[in-house]
Formats: structure tokens, sequence, C-alpha cells
């Protein structure tokens, strides 16, 4: 079995951070943040603009967001977009677009700028059906939207098939202040944390990273992260008992203190997911799959637990 390698350009990040932290260090701490933009999870390369209170995106970096082919007329700054069984037309200058024929009113116009077509973030939601959430804090948009078997699979009543598909869900940040940095470890894999028999919301833990995300109408919403120290020994009572001991941490914990865990512990190395149901006392259940990621039937790196 054949596992694709994540590539994680860490070390070059670490070099970075050391050349250019004493400039950030001697930064005002009023500097304007610009604003950026996240498709389905991969980030705006185009400009994102405010203007007049409307946040504006580049038509090209929505791409991620379906096989929808865009089509451009000069002659009369119109774009077509179609796909997903929709056809949306827009026009820079014009306060309205054509979705499957009708007529529908937008915020503020599209513009160009810079050669590229810009549009309001809530024609966004309106052409392409997705979802928009703007982190004023972090000034970032993230528009997601997720495919329609991933929504299926989310609805799932096979716990293991439905947990696979909350864990590739798009995400949006709700965390007030910037995302920690993760140091160039290589855990080699991931580790799941799942409340037991459900599959609605979940910690991950990368690295010396833990996320807690929670899903609603198809996205995952990042609502906590925690900097792991590995060489510390937890707290008896530290709220995420099933965790290494945490150092710092952005957002609020949620209350796991009547959680039974169900923990996925995936190595692509080998292919292999172990898995055990735990609480603050015990620990159970434990065993381990060997995937087969050419499978017909297989769903992802959390397997089901027989115990559970």
């Amino acid at each position: 079995m054949k596992w694709t390698k994540r590539l994680k350009a860490m070390a070059a990040a670490v070099i970075l951070t050391a050349v250019l932290s004493p400039a950030i260090a001697g930064s005002p701490a009023s500097a304007a943040v610009k604003p950026s933009a996240t498709i389905n999870n991969v980030n705006a390369s185009g400009d994102v603009l405010i203007k007049q209170g409307t946040t504006f995106v580049t038509l090209t970096d929505l791409k991620p967001l379906g096989n929808y082919v865009m089509k451009y007329d000069n002659s009369k700054k119109q774009v077509t977009i179609q796909g997903d069984n929709r056809t949306v037309i827009l026009a820079a200058g014009n306060t309205s677009m054509e979705v499957n024929g009708v007529k529908k009113a937008l915020p503020a116009a599209p513009l160009l700028h810079n050669g590229k077509t810009l549009i309001p973030l809530r024609a966004v939601a309106q052409a392409f059906d997705a979802s928009v959430y703007w982190n004023g804090s972090l000034k970032t948009a993230y528009i997601n939207k997720a495919d329609a078997i991933m929504l299926a699979d989310l609805k799932s009543s096979d716990l293991a098939t439905a947990r696979n598909a909350a864990a590739k869900l798009p995400y949006s940040s709700q965390l007030q202040k910037p995302e920690l940095e993760m140091l160039p470890l290589e855990m080699q894999g991931v580790d799941y944390y799942f409340p037991k028999g459900k599959s609605n919301r979940f910690f991950l833990v990368d690295n010396d990273i833990a996320e807690y995300y929670e899903i609603q109408g198809g996205v995952k919403y990042l609502k906590w992260q925690g900097k792991l120290d590995y060489s510390a020994k937890a707290a008896a009572n530290q709220n995420l008992f099933f965790l290494p001991a945490i150092q710092a941490e952005v957002g609020k914990q949620p209350d796991v203190k009547n959680w039974t865990v169900a923990k996925f512990v995936f190595r692509y190395p080998s292919g292999v997911t172990s898995y055990r149901l735990l609480d603050r006392g015990k620990e159970w259940g434990e065993g381990y799959v060997e995937l087969d990621n050419h499978s017909p039937g297989y769903k992802g790196e959390i397997v089901t637990i027989p115990e559970e």
C-alpha cells in the first residue's frame, strides 16, 4: 500500500521567522491587517478589498468551490459562470446578476481591479450556493462549499463514515486571534478525538497543535487551538484530560468533563489507525485497523470501534 505524505515546509518557516522576528517585534501594534480570504481551505492569491463596508474577492480565486467554467466577455465587461446546474452572469458596474435567468440584486456592483473581476461576498453566496463567514478580528473571509458526496456522508448512520466526512469538511476560523504556529516536528500522521457516539464535534492533533471543531451547515468551525508541550506532564485536573500539557491557547476550551472519548491515531507510513475509548479514569476497547485506501469501501482514516 502506498501512502502520500503531506508536505510540511516548516523548516523554511522557522528560518523566515528567525530572520523576520526582529522586524515583527518592532512593528506597531496598530499596524493594519491586510484582508484575506480562504476558499475551501485554499488561501486566496488575489487581492481582497473592502470598499464602503463591502468585502470583495477575485472571481478566479473561487475555483476551489467546484468544477465551474468561467468565461469573460471583455467588450461587455461580463463574466459567465457555468457549473453545478446553474449559469451565473455578472457584469462590472452592474448591481444585479442573473442566476439561471433570474435577476438577483447585489449589495454592490462587481468591479475591475488590476485586470481581475472582484465580486462582493454576498454575491459569492448567491452565485455558488456557498457558505460565507467573515471573521472581523482576523479580517478574513471564509468561503466554503462541501461537495454533495461529503454532505451525504456527513448524514450517514454509519458513525465512521460521518466522522470521516466531518474531518474533511472545509473550515472557518472563529478564533479572535491569529492561529498558533506549528513547530517543524514530524508526527507522521494525526490524532482525532470524538465524543463517544458523536460526529458533530471533534479534536484534531497535528504535531504540536491541537484544534477543536464544531460542525454546522456543512462547515467545520475552528473554536479553539492549543499548543502542546510533549516534554511536560499534564496537570491532573486539566480539562482536556486526553491531551498532553497545553502551554498556550487561543479561543475557549469546550467543557468535556462528561465526555467519553473515542480516540483514533492514524500514522501514514504504516497506513494503520489504532483506536480506543477513554474517560478520565480508564481506557478500553483498544484495537487497530490496517487501511487500504484503494478499497471501494474506504472512507478515510477514522474507523469503527466495535465497543462503541
